[in-house]
């Protein structure tokens, strides 16, 4: 959620449902029908069709179905949104209208909790009565969500048919694969997705079980259960030691799990029937398919902060509940930004929070409650809840916090030439079917543009990055910057486990690489496959290490050494740290200085031998993690890297057991949240010695974006990746010092 306007994060396809495929209904006439109710149909009169642009004046009256008088409804010319009018306490109104001299002028009527209705016409001084029926609650349980289409164009009565563009768009963002996310689905079942077979599962500590296929009603697979998931975590029915998998559907009903950490609310939000509160099994078909689709935003009411985030929660749903007529099951209502949609097939209603950085927050906000039984918040730290997604409020406490730039400006950019959201619209047939002619801002794509999406990938463009120089005889001291320059939230945001690794390296032009001999370095969230401490279970003698829980260690490793300095970092917090009453060491940041690195040449069950001597105390503390060349590529596998000259910008979550970036349902505290917000920089520190005949040389930080901690890429079987997306330099021991 960069900086936005317009649209909102959720929106998918704002006049869904083959509205156009219903043109049918108004054909374009060869002489201009005066006036044509799109509520009922009547008959109308012909006049003779003029091209000439004129301003007329109509007065009229809008009602209900039970013909009872609606004020304040807005009345307006279709496309003309701006010059609309409210209607008296008797529902009456006068609207000056315009002619173009090109498609159907239309007189539009719309109120919030009402389907917008029109007329067609081009006369002067008519006086017309419009008939806007009232959206009737509850939700409809009822109702079959509706299918958005493939994205090309064809006469099949779907979301495609005229927004085959607007459909195109959202089948290739995040937004349509929340429901079939794999990770999501391993975290959710507790299982290891590289354990391929029985032997290899259960060497590792895991259970080879059967298991639900995602996606399908019972089509069974077997898979690794290890590590944990939500269904076993949060149900103390199933998935314990010789119990069934939570996902098997041969569990008995009294072992069903009964728990579903709301996984569902957001990521699988248009399973039909009850809405909130479903368990992600429940998705099949378009549900799991097509995740957060047209139908589901479009089906939002409303946004009511006051309850958790998610379908039938926050998102207050309004699926249809009166009666159709001609084809429709349920009378259409399709929910947007836009009060003049009167095409009978939408039943278009207006609501101005699709234009607001709010509809984001249905989702994209939350406190958690610890979830696991047994386990608690600290009530006195967090008795609102654990913050887990903040995207909504970091906009909301940055500069970007404006109706000008909600969350919709970065990530639903403007669409420029086009008449408007319908593939099938000309500036010459505008009209109630083929709608109006629309600003750019009003036709926003619907890629929901994420971090990483486009040839100029949003995030390459958050942050800016500087790097200052002090010289002494042998020594470079580095100050780097790393400033939020274009981003309207904390970077990185969203999942809590994504995390920002910053390396900064110093390179001598006839030196090579030089040694950081104080200041900062990159902790434990960048990432290590073992942590130990000097004189707790691990000991050092020369190049020769005892270290019994590295006994998976292999040769090539790389054994990084830092040592506590008891000065806490100060940092530009986040959120909940962001508070004045936080001093340093409340933020929970300790600076570990550099000790030194040195290779695996030999491991063998738990006895490392180095290739080089590190001088090591007590209390050091070690990091086994891998090499680092400087020559690492963009969208390289992720690197252990703690311990490493640099710094590592996280919101970093733990579970009871005190282990850092887990998944968020197993939270129950905060150690830190160090993550840049909106307008701000961080600030770091680095030394490195300079041998002597090293006179010239650059100092370069780098800063990676890593959306999976390796632990969890670790645990689970995937494949992390880091992938640059900015960088600074600056040269040593030449007259003027130049940043890039």
């Amino acid at each position: 959620m960069m900086m936005a306007n317009r649209f909102s994060c959720l929106l998918a396809a704002f006049l869904v449902l083959s509205l156009c495929a219903c043109s049918s209904l108004i054909e374009e006439p060869e002489s201009v029908q005066v006036p044509t109710d799109l509520s009922d149909g009547e008959e109308s009169t012909e006049i003779e069709e003029t091209n000439e642009p004129s301003e007329f004046e109509i007065t009229g009256v809008v009602v209900d179905d039970d013909q009872v008088p609606v004020a304040d409804a807005m009345v307006m010319q279709g496309g003309r949104a701006e010059a609309m009018v409210l209607t008296e306490e008797d529902g009456t109104f006068t609207l000056p209208m315009v002619n173009p001299g090109y498609g159907i002028v239309t007189v539009v009527a719309s109120k919030l909790g009402f389907r917008a209705t029109g007329l067609e016409f081009m006369s002067d001084g008519l006086d017309v009565t419009l008939t806007i029926r009232e959206l009737k609650g509850p939700d409809n349980e009822e109702y079959i969500f509706e299918e958005p289409g493939d994205g090309i164009e064809d006469m099949r009565e779907d979301c495609s048919h005229c927004h085959t563009k607007f459909v195109s768009e959202f089948l290739s963002s995040k937004h349509a694969e929340a429901g079939k996310n794999p990770l999501l689905h391993d975290i959710y079942a507790g299982v290891n997705r590289s354990m391929v077979n029985q032997v290899d599962c259960e060497a590792a500590g895991g259970s080879w079980l059967q298991g639900k296929e995602p996606g399908t009603d019972s089509t069974l697979m077997m898979r690794c259960y290890l590590g944990g998931g939500v269904l076993s975590d949060l149900n103390m029915s199933c998935g314990g030691p010789g119990e069934l998998s939570c996902d098997d559907p041969g569990l008995s009903a009294e072992n069903k799990p009964s728990a579903f950490g709301a996984c569902a609310d957001c990521h699988a939000p248009g399973i039909n029937g009850q809405l909130g509160d479903r368990d992600l099994g429940d998705a099949v078909g378009l549900a799991y398919e097509k995740g957060v689709h047209c139908d589901v935003c479009h089906k939002v009411a409303d946004i009511d902060m006051s309850k958790p985030p998610g379908v039938g929660k926050r998102l207050v749903m309004g699926r249809p509940s009166e009666p159709g007529r001609n084809t429709f099951v349920w009378d259409p209502v399709y929910y947007g930004p836009l009060p003049d949609v009167p095409n009978v097939a939408m039943g278009g209603s207006y609501q101005p929070k699709f234009n607001q950085a709010v509809f984001c927050a249905g989702c994209h906000e939350q406190n958690q409650a610890a979830l696991i039984p047994g386990e608690e918040l600290a009530a006195d730290k967090f008795p609102d809840g654990l913050p887990i997604h903040t995207t909504y409020s970091e906009w909301q406490a940055g500069p970007y916090n404006s109706e000008a730039t909600p969350c919709q400006f970065c990530h639903m950019p403007e669409t420029h030439g086009a008449t408007n959201a319908t593939n099938l619209a000309t500036r010459e047939n505008q009209s109630a079917t083929f709608g109006f002619e629309r600003d750019p801002s009003d036709v926003r794509s619907h890629i929901f543009r994420g971090p990483l999406q486009g040839e100029e990938r949003l995030i390459d463009e958050a942050l800016y990055v500087s790097v200052k120089l002090e010289e002494a005889p042998g020594v470079v001291e580095a100050s780097v910057s790393v400033a939020n320059v274009g981003c309207g939230h904390a970077v990185p945001t969203g999942e809590p486990m994504r995390a920002l690794v910053m390396v900064v390296e110093a390179d001598g032009d006839n030196c090579a690489e030089l040694t950081a001999i104080g200041g900062m370095t990159v902790q434990e969230a960048g990432g290590t496959y073992l942590k130990g401490v000097v004189g707790q279970g691990v000991s050092f003698e020369q190049t020769a290490v005892s270290w019994p829980a590295a006994g998976e260690a292999m040769a090539g490793m790389v054994v990084r050494a830092v040592r506590p300095t008891g000065v806490f970092d100060d940092y530009a917090a986040t959120g909940y740290f962001a508070r004045s009453t936080m001093s340093a060491q409340d933020k929970g940041l300790e600076i570990m200085a550099p000790i030194g690195s040195a290779t695996v040449v030999v491991a063998e069950n738990g006895s490392l031998t180095l290739d080089r001597v590190l001088a090591l105390q007590a209390a050091d503390v070690v990091y086994l993690g891998d090499g680092w060349t400087g020559e690492e590529i963009d969208g390289a596998s992720s690197k252990p890297l703690a311990g490493l000259a640099g710094y590592t910008f996280a919101k970093v979550l733990t579970d009871s057991s005190g282990n850092l970036q887990v998944p968020h349902y197993k939270a129950v505290d905060m150690l830190r949240d160090n993550r840049i917000g909106p307008g701000a920089r961080a600030i770091t520190h680095h030394s490195f010695e300079v041998p002597a005949g090293c006179e010239t040389g650059t100092i370069r930080a780098r800063v990676l974006y890593r959306p999976i901690p390796v632990a969890q890429a670790a645990l689970r079987g995937w494949t992390a990746r880091d992938y640059i997306i900015a960088s600074g330099s600056a040269r040593f021991g030449e007259e003027q010092t130049a940043e890039e």
